[in-house]
């Protein structure tokens, strides 16, 4: 007799993260490169409701048993040896540590969900369909973007010196005025 036992396989997700900036206008996109990001998994908060907190208990697989990943990007904008890869359903949190030179960091995380069922939703937005499917794992591919630092105008003074060169003769003189017309006067009587 053969018993043959056929269990399911929870579906693996990878996240193919690609990084482009828009100028101070929002046009012309570029690749950024150095831009760090960090993935980590969350849990419902203990107060319930929709709350989510960071699971400080739950281990990466690739990663040295931490409870967060980290990726930077390369010249192609794109996660180098990505370890944002082999993530099981649930929701995790998206965070940019470090910017692009010139770039501002994202404002907020993005929280990314992703369920058995070969979908994912991004800040609780609607449902989508990851590409793959659940024998080979899926992917999410999305693109992030950041504006660059807009420019800030010059404040304070070019020279702090030439202010004092020209302010401290000035304070002399009027010093040695003051001193000659007193003296002038009379200056102080016994």
């Amino acid at each position: 007799s053969l018993t043959l036992t056929n269990t399911q396989v929870a579906p693996v997700y990878e996240l193919a993260i690609t990084k482009q900036g828009l100028d101070e206008n929002g046009n012309k996109p570029k690749l950024l490169n150095g831009v760090e990001f960090k993935l980590e998994k969350l849990k419902q908060a203990k107060t319930g409701g929709t709350q989510w907190e960071v699971d400080t208990s739950y281990t990466f697989n690739n990663n040295d048993n931490l409870h967060y990943l980290t990726g930077t990007t390369g010249t192609d904008g794109e996660i180098k040896n990505n370890p944002f890869k082999d993530l099981e359903p649930g929701r995790y949190r998206l965070t940019e540590t470090k910017a692009h030179e010139g770039y501002n960091l994202l404002s907020k995380s993005i929280d990314i969900e992703f369920t058995q069922d070969g979908k994912y939703k991004i800040d609780d937005g609607p449902a989508q369909k990851a590409t793959g499917d659940a024998a080979s794992g899926y992917t999410v591919t999305f693109t992030v973007l950041n504006r660059k630092t807009p420019e800030l105008p010059h404040t304070g003074a070019d020279a702090p010196s030439l202010w004092l060169l020209i302010g401290m003769p000035l304070a002399v003189a009027g010093l040695l005025i003051f001193t000659f017309r007193y003296n002038r006067k009379g200056g102080r009587r016994h």
